[in-house]
């Protein structure tokens, strides 16, 4: 699939600890990376693959227009 196609997610994931037990954070924020995708699907199963870690939002991420 060519990438131009794709776009830019930001994906939310919540992480676990050595055990696999999700772990919740401190401060509220959850981390999150960044992948290129077709769709918000596509975006979290990489997502996923990347951390390995439950994904909880995926954003896509709009270029912005400079007028």
């Amino acid at each position: 699939m060519s990438t131009s196609n794709h776009r830019s997610y930001r994906c939310y994931f919540t992480p676990l600890d050595r055990n696999g037990i999700p772990v919740a954070c401190d401060t509220g924020v959850l981390p999150f990376v960044q992948v290129q995708a077709p769709n918000a699907e596509h975006a979290q199963r990489a997502a996923r693959a990347l951390t390995g870690c439950p994904i909880h939002t995926a954003e896509r991420l709009e270029a912005e227009v400079l007028a």
